[in-house]
Formats: C-alpha cells, sequence, structure tokens
C-alpha cells in the first residue's frame, strides 16, 4: 500500500455512554398471557438504533399480539 500512496480508512469504533442517572423499569402488566381475543388490545413494541451511511438512525417496531402484524 505503500508503493501507490493508498491509505486506509476505517471509522473509529463507537463509544457507548454510560448513563449516570437510574432508569426506571416499567412493570410487566401482560405477564406472559399472550391470548389475545381481539385485535387492538395488546401490542409490544421495541426500538434501536442502526448505523445508516454517516450517521445513528432509530428504528422502532410496534406488532399487534392478536394480528401478528408490524
Amino acid at each position: 500500500m505503500k508503493e501507490p500512496s493508498i491509505i486506509s480508512n476505517q471509522p473509529n469504533k463507537h463509544k457507548y455512554k454510560i448513563s449516570d442517572d437510574v432508569s426506571k423499569i416499567a412493570p410487566n402488566l401482560l405477564n406472559r398471557k399472550l391470548n389475545v381475543k381481539a385485535a387492538n388490545q395488546v401490542w409490544c413494541g421495541d426500538v434501536t438504533y442502526v448505523w445508516a451511511g454517516n450517521k445513528w438512525l432509530y428504528l422502532a417496531a410496534v406488532m399487534d399480539l392478536f394480528a401478528r402484524i408490524m
């Protein structure tokens, strides 16, 4: 790589932040009772972040447990 003057361009490793405050834990209202009788009674979801090109984006997914659709 020295001869043709090529250099490598690698992104820095992501440094995770450590939060000082304690997060509140939500109560488990569903308590593993997944036998839903009708649509729009129980929804579940999750939020994560994804590296897209040159920045972090949030990805949120929500699912109706009766219809199993997102």
